[in-house]
Parts: structure tokens; sequence; C-alpha cells
């Protein structure tokens, strides 16, 4: 049985942890990996226009990158982060810290986040 390039394609689409994330909530507007302060793959809904421009993108993605190694210096006393919330009002954002890096997610600013967060941990994926 030969498989056609069409078929190769959405079969890895299908197997991409990203891919599998944007489409768990109608509400995720895009997913990125975000590795030593760099993003570094992501994936946006085709319907979902990006709210910032390239330089702003950066530098949102940056400041996740900063909000998260502050928040390593209470690990200590209060324990790992698991996830941060940002909400505004076009968009929430979604921190997830993972053991190398970081999962970042926008949602449309109604969305349930803590839904969408038990969804992402039933996957059962590697990030």
């Amino acid at each position: 049985m030969e498989i056609n390039t069409q078929q190769l394609a959405q079969r890895t689409k299908q197997a991409d942890p990203y891919t599998q994330i944007l489409n768990l909530d109608a509400g995720v507007r895009f997913v990125g990996r975000i590795k030593d302060r760099k993003l570094i793959t992501f994936v946006r809904k085709p319907t979902a226009a990006p709210l910032l421009d390239e330089e702003l993108s950066n530098m949102v993605h940056y400041q996740a990158s900063v909000k998260a190694s502050w928040d390593e210096m209470f690990n200590e006393k209060l324990g790992k982060t698991n996830w941060m919330i940002t909400s505004k009002e076009k968009v929430k954002l979604i921190t997830l810290f993972l053991d190398d890096g970081l999962l970042i997610l926008s949602t449309n600013p109604d969305s349930n986040h803590d839904e969408i967060i038990d969804k992402i941990k039933n996957l059962n994926i590697p990030l």
C-alpha cells in the first residue's frame, strides 16, 4: 500500500503534539514551544489573525521566559510552578512550565483555561 504525500502530511500533522493541542479546544488560537528564551516551534489556527506584529510577538515570547525565570526563585519555598495565566481584554495567555522550557498558548479571553490545561495533561505526549 503506497501512501501519497497528502496522506503523509496529514499523518504528520496529526502526530504533531502542538497541532494536537491547538485542536483540543475551539478557543485555542496559538500554541508555541519556548526553549532557552526562544520560540522554537509554533502552530496557529488558520482563522486566528495575529494580534501582534513580528517584533511585538518576539517580545511577548521573551517576556513569558523572563516571567518564568523570575518565578523559579520561589520554587524552593513555594514549590515548582505548574502554569501561569495572563488575562487581557482581547486574549488569554497560558504558560505551562516544562522540564526544559515552556509551552505557551493564546486563547480567546473567555476560554476555560482549567479545562484546556487538563486536556493537555491528559494527552500524555512528549512536548
